[in-house]
């Protein structure tokens, strides 16, 4: 069996497995967990699966979404309550932009447009957490920039270009670590807490750690360079990406390599190089050897229950349609 073909098989045996958690209502799973589901109306828009992801969205509207514009209704945000905050926002945005619901990309984007500072582009991890002292993840930030894309506010997008430039330079060691939280007070944050290590910097040479987000980056870099036609996104979307590819082989014990795959993939399609056709095969290749025998994919330890499998699903099914649409070109 071809390559694509392949991958497409996964990519339905994925999506089914999504459908057979779908509720009576329109919604997924076990939605007192909060929104583990930010995904979906992305991953099944992308799929075909219009009736699931406009009854997916109708559920939101009348449950979760509130009159500013956040998703932070009946049953509360669950898991992104304290942090990453914007993170389940962008992608819901993004997916509601994709389906033409314009009343919750639009308004959803006046709301995130809070937490953003206006003098970096960045977006805080947190609405309690702003000002000078405020963390602003670029990982989340790259996220938010995508939903900007989509929602034609490019101005808000190559801001965060810039913040991302910028926060290359300004990497100590970047052989070494990425780091990735940004505040108006420090800069790049170099200093904090070892217990939370990984939610501030990406060991090259570590296993375990969050590769997903140069991945991130990458692909929202290279969709900015897409929007604009400026090649120092493609520049600093190669940085990233290539800084990803070059990390321990050991990304590939978990999940967390999947966001590299999506950026090496956009990238293959602009510049048409064999290195990113590679790593992306690659990846691509990781998600069918771990995808359970039913169809779905399990995250590491403690995120295992069956709300944060249709999250990981749902990721895995929208970087695998990426992935076919890249080498079909």
């Amino acid at each position: 069996m071809k390559e694509k073909e392949r991958y497409a098989e996964g990519r339905e045996k994925g999506l089914e497995w999504l459908l057979r958690h779908r509720n009576a209502d329109g919604s997924f799973g076990p939605v007192e967990k909060g929104v583990f589901y930010y995904r979906l109306p992305w991953t099944l828009a992308v799929t075909g699966e219009t009736e699931a992801a406009m009854g997916l969205v109708e559920w939101i509207r009348r449950n979760m979404f509130t009159p500013e514009g956040n998703f932070d209704g009946k049953y509360g945000r669950g898991d992104f309550e304290s942090g990453w905050y914007p993170y389940p926002n962008a992608n819901l945005i993004y997916g509601a932009t994709i389906l033409r619901q314009f009343d919750i990309a639009y308004k959803g984007m006046e709301f995130l447009l809070t937490l953003r500072d206006p003098e970096s582009g960045g977006f805080y991890d947190a609405p309690g957490e702003v000002g000078p002292t405020g963390r602003q993840d670029l990982a989340v930030t790259s996220m938010v920039g995508l939903a900007a894309l989509a929602n034609g506010q490019r101005a808000v997008a190559e801001k965060i270009g810039r913040l991302l430039r910028r926060c290359w330079k300004m990497q100590p060691n970047i052989r070494e670590r990425l780091l990735y939280q940004y505040s108006a007070e420090k800069g790049i944050i170099t200093e904090y807490p070892e217990d939370m290590a990984k939610t501030y910097a990406v060991e090259a040479q570590q296993p375990r750690q969050y590769f997903f987000v140069p991945g991130l980056m990458a692909a929202f870099l290279a969709r900015l360079y897409m929007a604009t036609g400026k090649r120092g996104y493609l520049r600093l979307a190669r940085k990233y990406e290539d800084w990803a590819m070059g990390c321990t082989e050991r990304q590939f014990e978990v999940p967390q390599v999947c966001k590299t795959g999506w950026g090496s993939a956009i990238l293959y399609q602009i510049t048409k190089e064999k290195a990113y056709r590679d790593w992306t095969v690659r990846v691509a290749d990781y998600y069918l050897e771990t995808q359970q025998a039913d169809g779905h994919w399990v995250n590491v330890e403690p995120y295992t229950q069956v709300h944060h499998d249709i999250e990981v699903t749902a990721e895995f099914v929208v970087h695998l349609d990426t992935i076919i649409g890249a080498l079909a070109i």
